[in-house]
């Protein structure tokens, strides 16, 4: 049985693909429409970031919103079906989908237990202009242990490599999903000074890593997105 913490909020995972789009056009209506809309209905904008060539699927656009429980995930819902008060917008904004032929998937996560929220990012003065995303599979029902032993194991190392830990994510109806965010110090500039992160054997705590992660997961695929206007940590 999967643990629960007393602080644990919710928080909605949007990934679109822009069809024949542009991300400038995109925020133009996503600030118009569909943001308004969210910010009314008690959702707070945690991150939006778009793929960057080369590495990850584009061109793609990665919207994260914080919300506090499930009644907000039900409100919002209802809000926006037939006859909700959301009605119009939210049709306005699905118009606008389809019209650039985008098309999407959505996760319900909740976010690990050593997360911040997105007012204590922010008033660390957190910054996630350029990140790395990492949409682990794991082993059916060890999401959580997964998080435990990357928290133990790899963020300190990765940390001090230049890569800052903006946290993990488990999706609720999926046992076997973890994402992570990566936030890369000096945005682009973390690439030239410190990339390749280790050269000839790795460290120590990178080699007890490699023993442990493998018993955990099943694959992952990893991505690398920049913020976009919008986005509150940049």
């Amino acid at each position: 049985m999967r643990k629960f913490h007393a602080h644990t909020l919710l928080y909605l995972h949007e990934t679109i693909a822009l069809g024949s789009g542009r991300s400038d056009r995109f925020v133009e209506v996503f600030d118009d429409v569909y943001r308004p809309m969210m910010t009314e209905l008690g959702a707070r904008l945690f991150a939006i970031w778009e793929s960057t060539p080369y590495n990850g699927h584009w061109p793609q656009v990665t919207v994260i919103w914080e919300i506090d429980a499930f009644a907000d995930y039900a409100r919002i819902g209802r809000a926006q079906a037939r006859g909700g008060s959301q009605e119009a917008a939210a049709a306005k904004w699905s118009l606008f989908l389809a019209e650039i032929g985008a098309s999407g998937e959505g996760r319900i996560m909740y976010p690990g237990p050593s997360n911040k929220t997105l007012a204590q990012l922010r008033e660390s003065d957190f910054t996630a202009g350029l990140v790395i995303q990492e949409i682990m599979q794991t082993k059916p029902g060890r999401q959580d242990d997964y998080v435990r032993e990357l928290e133990r194991l790899y963020v300190p190392w990765s940390e001090s490599t230049g890569k800052r830990w903006l946290g993990s994510f488990t999706t609720t109806f999926r046992y076997n999903e973890v994402i992570h965010y990566w936030a890369l110090d000096g945005d682009w500039d973390c690439f030239a000074e410190h990339y390749p992160s280790w050269q000839g054997s790795p460290p120590a705590e990178i080699v007890t890593w490699m023993s442990v992660a493998p018993a955990l997961r099943d694959g992952w695929e990893d991505s690398i997105l920049q913020a976009l206007p919008p986005s509150p940590l940049q």
